[in-house]
């Protein structure tokens, strides 16, 4: 019987990554970001279970009352878009019915064509098509289980075979043709940070577990030690850049005392094991996300190479051996306190 933590939901892929604010340095972030120490209001933060983790909106607070219930109303409405996102982009999930038909295409048309980019960039190594291979493993909510050398060897030759749908009009009646699992959450937090901006809000931060982004003001977000809980290996000044985590240490389970985690290599059907965790800082959290699970496919070496070709990308990487990789211009955003 394997054992191990397994989120039974789909779209949970990298929960509580980041230390941010769900664990230790809850109120550190948003307090360093706000202002620690001022007499200033405090911030309106309003956190949800959403998308497999917890979800926490947070933005400047006011000491008018009907300022503040306007603030916690641009909260919510930023909520209500990820969990718009949610339905959108899981194929157990109806499409979201508050969505116009134009705007769904759309959104599925702008990820999906990210989605081909950072395949042909990673040479295979991020794979859209990849869920029936999470589905074989048990990371979809199933019984965990290691698949049989033939099971995954038909799966793997599957893949390659199978086309990635040619629009977002053919993935709309192929739900199921891609797995969102590795950036989903990412362009979530993205089209949240868009509801606030719209709504006037001067600064923000949205943290879903793994994915972190914000805008306005200077913030804080610590990277959790992939083997020791509780612990971090860096903290980041990331500006407005989003930063996403990819590790093998949220989601696995083990059998015959080996670890089996959910970040699997499209090219063998088995987990990569070259890293421990990938952080990647991009412009939009979408795109962070999907390159850290590329990276972390790649492994330390082609990972770097990987980020390095790329442009206003960063990366830190902890690989299996537990030795850290800097991106050439990451201590750009090292925080120096």
């Amino acid at each position: 019987m394997a054992e191990g933590h397994v989120d039974n939901r789909l779209d949970s892929w990298r929960t509580g990554i980041l230390v941010l604010v769900v664990a230790l340095v809850a109120g550190f972030v948003t307090a360093r970001w706000f202002g620690a120490g001022d007499d200033g209001p405090e911030p309106v933060s309003v956190s949800r279970p959403l998308m497999g983790t917890i979800v926490t909106v947070t933005v400047p607070g006011a000491d008018d009352p009907s300022v503040r219930a306007e603030a916690a109303e641009h909260v919510a409405a930023a909520l209500d878009e990820m969990a718009r996102v949610d339905s959108l982009f899981s194929w157990r999930l109806p499409p979201p019915v508050s969505m116009p038909r134009s705007e769904q295409l759309a959104q599925r048309r702008d990820l999906l064509e990210m989605a081909v980019a950072v395949q042909r960039a990673s040479g295979g190594a991020f794979d859209p098509r990849v869920l029936p291979l999470v589905q074989a493993w048990g990371f979809d909510g199933g019984e965990p289980t290691v698949p049989a050398d033939t099971v995954l060897a038909r799966l793997v030759a599957g893949l390659r075979e199978a086309g990635l749908p040619r629009d977002a009009v053919e993935l709309e009646s192929r739900p199921d043709a891609i797995h969102f699992g590795a950036w989903a959450k990412g362009h979530a937090v993205d089209r949240a940070l868009a509801v606030l901006e719209r709504r006037g809000q001067t600064a923000a931060l949205v943290n879903a577990g793994g994915e972190v982004r914000g805008y306005g003001r200077r913030w804080t977000v610590g990277v959790q030690h992939p083997r020791l809980p509780g612990a971090l290996i860096a903290r980041l000044e990331p500006g407005e850049m989003a930063v996403a985590t990819s590790g093998d240490y949220e989601q696995y389970f083990e059998q015959d005392g080996v670890r089996y985690h959910h970040l699997l290599d499209p090219r063998t059907g088995r987990p990569a094991r070259g890293c421990r965790s990938v952080t990647v800082l991009a412009r939009t959290c979408a795109r962070a996300d999907a390159l850290a699970t590329a990276a972390f496919v790649l492994g330390p070496d082609a990972g770097m190479d990987l980020i390095g070709s790329l442009a206003n990308v960063e990366a830190l990487i902890i690989d299996a051996d537990g030795d850290r990789h800097d991106s050439s211009g990451l201590a750009a955003y090292l925080s120096r306190d």
